[in-house]
């Protein structure tokens, strides 16, 4: 779909049973935490999230010395994800490090899993778009730290990369859903809640991020 913009990215880590985690457990009260701008938060937005693998790999099938039929994989995708920073505290949770003494972090041994929504808008009415992961892990392969200069700060963004995992919200165990506000049937909540369930950052459909 064409997309103009990054508006925001939402996310939340998950329980076990697929709920969202609220309160000291999770990233927020409401369970959903959003990368937003605001300096008070120690959040400066993201640059992009490219998301990649939407489809899965296309075969052909040869049969009688031509192509029958074709093979397609499963989606497979991964969202790379380019903030200029996220509270550092939101950061390490969602990487699964655990606190140790003296204020810091350091990495954990299980895999936590996170929702993600990502916001963007179609080019005509400039209505917003939805792309949704209910289920994924978050990674961060490395922090490239470089000297400033006497002309120039150099700054490191918060890189991460976000792998799909399959969600059962989703028929039946897809990775991904896209959803238009303008669709008929739209209602923001039942997406919030399908991502997040057991979130109270939308409490009422009449509430627009």
């Amino acid at each position: 779909m064409p997309a103009i913009g990054l508006d925001t990215i939402f996310t939340g880590l998950k329980a076990a049973d697929g709920s969202v985690l609220t309160g000291d457990k999770g990233l927020s009260e409401s369970g959903v935490y959003e990368i937003d701008t605001n300096k008070a938060n120690f959040n400066l937005g993201s640059k992009t999230a490219n998301i990649t693998n939407l489809s899965g790999t296309t075969t052909k099938i040869a049969g009688n010395n031509e192509v029958v039929d074709v093979s397609k994989g499963p989606a497979s995708p991964q969202v790379a994800i380019d903030s200029n920073m996220i509270n550092p505290k939101i950061l390490n949770k969602l990487l699964g490090r655990v606190e140790i003494a003296g204020g810091g972090w350091t990495e954990g041994n299980e895999n936590t899993e996170s929702g993600l929504i990502i916001v963007t808008r179609e080019p005509i009415a400039q209505t917003k778009l939805y792309y949704c992961f209910g289920r994924g892990t978050m990674a961060q392969a490395s922090q490239n730290i470089q000297t400033n200069t006497d002309t120039a700060q150099t700054r490191e963004d918060d890189n991460l990369t976000f792998t799909a995992l399959g969600y059962k919200q989703f028929n039946n165990g897809k990775p991904f859903a896209i959803f238009w506000e303008k669709q008929e049937g739209f209602d923001e909540k039942a997406v919030f809640d399908t991502v997040f369930p057991g979130q109270t950052f939308i409490k009422d459909s009449s509430k627009k991020v």
